[in-house]
């Protein structure tokens, strides 16, 4: 239990250094998102869905709390920060069709969301680059995303935990 405590610790500790980067590093936030909501999948796999969402929600809290732009912390909370949650959902027993199917709607719905929640905020232009864009963007997040599980299931979960064995 107290592995587990500490390892979660030090996973939210990394997701608010990630999420306070977006506020030094005013380039590439949306990648510094991307990697931050990584970690949520990390939680999902070594405790359990019921963790993973206890560590969405503190990280989407501290992230209220470490992000200055509030739009973007909004962007991370419906967006990259419960995708791990969202992904584990999709992801059972289902053709590959099927889930990217599924994934793909939920960035839709989500990107349509947030569309209306941030245009009275910041000018979103739309157009057809824009939305195609969007759609290999978000299968390219999910493919890197997927390797990210993969690398961690199968190497780093090795070496992190190679005493605990």
């Amino acid at each position: 239990m107290s592995i587990k405590v500490a390892y979660g610790g030090v996973l939210l500790a990394l997701n608010v250094i990630l999420l306070t980067l977006t506020n030094i590093i005013p380039v590439n936030t949306l990648f510094i998102m991307g990697l931050a909501s990584l970690l949520v999948s990390i939680v999902i796999m070594e405790w359990g869905f019921k963790s993973g969402i206890a560590f969405y929600i503190g990280s989407v809290a501290l992230g209220f709390i470490v992000m200055a732009s509030k739009s973007q912390w909004i962007v991370y909370s419906l967006t990259f920060g419960i995708y791990g949650i969202v992904k584990y959902f999709i992801e059972k027993d289902r053709s590959i069709y099927i889930e990217y199917l599924m994934k793909v709607l939920f960035a839709n719905i989500m990107i349509v969301i947030l569309y209306f929640i941030l245009r009275t905020i910041v000018y979103i232009p739309i157009n057809i680059i824009i939305v195609a864009s969007f759609e290999v963007a978000f299968i390219i997040y999910d493919y890197v995303y997927s390797s990210f599980i993969d690398y961690y299931n199968n190497r780093l979960r090795k070496m992190l935990f190679k005493n605990n064995n």
